[in-house]
């Protein structure tokens, strides 16, 4: 980035201004050039994507996908794959919408008025119930490992690391840490399954979708609720790209500092370029993470009838490996279940309690200061941890807990979806702005991902209560 100083007004090809700085000091004109897009471009850029992913890659992969190939086989490996399709373009929008207006897509949310504001704190007071799910199943994987601990002690302990791990760092914790986390769940997932893999033919024939058997509606609802991740974590993807100052959010910085930016033509292609590998790298090695997952279910534990619950949870999941290759390959599995499952929860403390934060100084403009900020980021988390040691004890079945968490996920989401198609739709207003829109084949798509949404929470509902 190259800096020089001008004390003239003026506006570049691009149609980005430099107005006079606030304290009549001369003004800087500032050349963004484009970031590069080889291998450690694409690393450092990635953060947004991987924490997103990471919120996924845990309660839905290590406890639902055993769980259901463990009880139904291959029966229910198409949801994975739908699940992903169907959802793709509202982590996808919420992200574009950052990178292009250089702001937290809750900006648009709340020009649609204040109940979106309203629904997604009241969406995040009911996510106790996941999070404390998702530190049950942590710690059933922690207490298969080290058993010198109640399960309720290590969810607890779990909880406690959390917020204190936060409270001492933020976005560089979380993006640091889920980098190291990916990569161990990662490794020993898929090493685990290319030492006992099925011939492709039994299981591929399984990804067209088919009715779900009998008795499943409540683990098919927490399916398409929990995969890839809560459709919450949009929202969260966006802030966190608002924290990694992606394509226009350094751009609309600088501006308000007072300076003239002037972007190297393929600033925001080459922007575009890096967000884009950073979420569809992550999200195929979910994808797939959580497909392996079911396919060794179906494997090892569907014919011994062994069903992954309570504090035997972790047990039971190391099984499909230990079973098979020995005693040695359990600490590979621990390692890369607590990894996933810890870092869901840590990435659901820090986006939930920032989306919170968000809400809250929009509804009462005038405590948008950095300390009240502060106060509200760390005071959600506080209720977080409160109510989440109540969920613990007062429900001390992981499976249950999350599958519960899961199917409140898929009812909330239709109108998430929703929401950020609408960001982006209609607030791309510029010139610039409109060159940037998805496509009309992605708008079609999440139009659809919205309607197949709908009919999956109304499926499940009218199956699992009304009939």
């Amino acid at each position: 980035m190259s800096v020089s100083s001008t004390n003239s007004a003026a506006i570049d090809a691009d149609g980005l201004y430099g107005g006079t700085a606030a304290d009549g000091s001369a003004k800087k004109v500032i050349r963004l050039e484009a970031p590069g897009t080889g291998f450690m471009d694409t690393w450092k850029a990635m953060g947004p994507g991987i924490a997103a992913a990471m919120t996924g890659i845990g309660a839905s992969h290590i406890m639902h996908a055993p769980t259901a190939g463990a009880l139904y086989g291959y029966d229910l490996l198409w949801v994975i794959l739908a699940a992903y399709i169907i959802k793709y373009c509202a982590f996808e929008f919420a992200h574009r919408y950052t990178m292009v207006k250089g702001e937290s897509i809750i900006n648009a949310y709340h020009r649609v008025g204040t109940w979106p504001l309203w629904f997604m704190i009241f969406q995040g007071f009911a996510n106790t119930v996941g999070i404390a799910g998702r530190a049950l199943g942590c710690a059933a994987l922690m207490w298969a490992a080290f058993p010198f601990m109640s399960m309720q002690l290590w969810a607890v302990a779990i909880l406690l690391l959390t917020v204190g791990i936060l409270w001492m760092g933020s976005y560089k914790a979380v993006e640091g840490i889920c980098k190291i986390l990916i990569i161990v769940f990662a490794v020993s997932c898929f090493v685990a399954f290319a030492l006992q893999a099925p011939p492709p033919g039994e299981y591929l024939s399984r990804l067209l979708p088919t009715l779900p058997p009998i008795g499943s509606m409540m683990l098919f609802g927490a399916m398409f609720g929990y995969f890839p991740t809560t459709l919450e974590v949009a929202p969260m993807q966006s802030n966190w790209a608002v924290d990694k100052k992606a394509g226009m959010v350094k751009v609309n910085e600088m501006r308000a500092q007072g300076h003239t930016v002037h972007m190297d033509p393929n600033y925001m292609k080459n922007s575009l370029i890096l967000f884009k590998r950073d979420m569809n790298i992550s999200y195929v090695i979910s994808m797939l993470s959580g497909m392996i997952f079911l396919i060794v279910g179906a494997v090892v534990l569907h014919p011994q009838g062994l069903v992954p619950k309570g504090s035997e949870m972790g047990v039971t999941i190391a099984s499909i490996y230990t079973d098979t290759f020995g005693a040695w390959i359990f600490p590979v599995i621990i390692a890369g279940g607590v990894a996933a499952l810890f870092s869901t929860v840590f990435t659901y403390f820090d986006g939930q309690a920032r989306l919170f934060e968000e809400c809250v100084v929009r509804l009462k403009r005038d405590w948008d200061t950095a300390a009240i900020r502060k106060l509200l980021y760390r005071g959600m988390q506080v209720v977080w941890l409160v109510a989440g040691i109540a969920v613990v004890y007062g429900l001390p079945e992981p499976i249950f807990v999350v599958q519960l968490a899961s199917v409140m996920a898929l009812v909330f989401s239709p109108v998430l979806f929703w929401l950020t198609i609408k960001a982006v739709k209609d607030n791309f207003t510029s010139d610039f702005e409109r060159d940037l829109l998805p496509s009309k084949f992605q708008f079609a798509w999440a139009w659809g991902g919205t309607i197949s949404l709908v009919g999956l929470t109304l499926y499940v509902l009218i199956t699992k209560f009304l009939m």
